[in-house]
């Protein structure tokens, strides 16, 4: 079976109390944190960190990677906290994505439902409004996990996740196009040039900003 198109949904689950804990001392430690170190912090077996660690992994709210060390042996496996593991430590965001998709439910029956879908994201992007840096970081913040596809502003963003998935595949009209007039919005100057790409590939929406020529390279 073909691999379905566009994002993930944006992890949205709350951490067990446990697990905050864990996430809380990774951040707290910053990117590239080992576990023998984090469970001299926490206290208790290894094994039982490792396995809060490795849950947060599967479900996103951390990432692992092997750091080198200077000597011979298996690399050291070390952890970082991610955005989405951030915003869980923060708590549930599922209370308003459940307002959205009902605003979102009724604005689909409504006439000119596109169109006013994009006005409402002109004006919400109007009240992040900054600089290609300030897009990412917005972007990051609300959940779509942009991943930058090339050198500067004038590349692609990949949006990994959607915080608004299941809407946007009932209402894609609607929903995309209130994301569209978002990164417009948070970036006036370039908005001409602006557009979302719904569902453009397998893991990902695209956002393409004028000359990004046909399907990126990666």
């Amino acid at each position: 079976m073909d691999e379905e198109l566009g994002p993930a949904p944006t992890p949205t689950g709350a951490l067990s109390p446990a697990r905050a804990r864990v996430a809380r001392a990774l951040g707290h430690r910053g990117p590239g944190v080992a576990l023998a170190d984090l469970a001299d912090e926490l206290g208790g077996h290894p094994n039982a960190t490792r396995a809060h660690l490795d849950a947060m992994v599967a479900e996103g709210h951390a990432e692992t990677a092997e750091r080198q060390g200077a000597g011979r042996g298996r690399p050291a496996r070390v952890y970082t906290l991610t955005a989405a593991g951030r915003r869980a430590l923060a708590g549930p965001v599922a209370p308003v994505s459940e307002v959205l998709d009902a605003v979102v439910a009724h604005l689909a029956h409504e006439p000119d439902a596109a169109a006013r879908a994009h006005a409402i994201g002109r004006a919400w992007g109007a009240s992040r409004r900054g600089d290609a840096a300030d897009l990412l970081a917005t972007l990051d913040a609300l959940g779509f996990s942009p991943d930058p596809a090339g050198g500067g502003p004038s590349a692609l963003i990949r949006l990994r996740t959607c915080p608004m998935l299941a809407s946007a595949r009932a209402h894609p009209d609607v929903v995309c196009g209130m994301h569209a007039g978002l990164v417009q919005g948070a970036l006036p100057e370039a908005a001409d040039g602006l557009r979302v790409v719904p569902f453009a590939e397998p893991g990902c929406c695209w956002v393409e900003f004028d000359g990004t020529p046909g399907r990126p390279r990666d």
